[in-house]
C-alpha cells in the first residue's frame, strides 16, 4: 500500500503548493505556496531582488568537537590508533571516534 502526501497552500489552503523558503533579517519560514501564489510573490519581491545584489553565504563554522591539534600531536594519535586497531588515512581529518577513545584511554592512564 502506497502513502500519498499532498502539500496544500498556507495561504489558501489549495493542493499542489510548494514549499518556499524565504528569509528577512533573522526571520526564516517555510511557506507552502501554489505556482500563482509563487508568481505573485515573485512579482512582488522582482524590484526589490532587481535593486539589491546577492549576498554571500556565510562560511560554515569549524568543526570544534576536535581542538587543534599539532603536527606531533596528530601523529601521536594515528600511532596510537594504529597500536589499538583503529584504521585511519595518514592524511586528513582524525576521526572523532578515534580522537575521543585517545583522550580516554589517555585520562584512564593517568589516573
Amino acid at each position: 500500500m502506497a502513502t500519498k502526501h499532498l502539500t496544500v497552500s498556507d495561504l489558501s489552503g489549495e493542493p499542489g503548493a510548494a514549499t518556499v523558503q524565504l528569509a528577512l533579517g533573522s526571520e526564516r519560514r517555510d511557506v507552502d505556496l501554489t505556482e500563482a501564489e509563487r508568481a505573485e510573490l515573485d512579482d512582488l519581491l522582482r524590484p526589490y531582488l532587481s535593486a539589491g545584489r546577492r549576498a554571500e553565504q556565510a562560511a560554515p563554522k569549524p568543526n570544534r568537537d576536535i581542538p587543534v591539534t599539532t603536527a606531533e600531536e596528530r601523529a601521536a594519535i594515528r600511532k596510537w590508533a594504529r597500536e589499538n586497531g583503529f584504521e585511519l588515512a595518514d592524511r586528513g581529518m582524525i576521526p572523532k571516534e578515534i580522537y575521543r577513545a585517545y583522550v580516554d584511554a589517555r585520562a584512564e592512564a593517568a589516573s
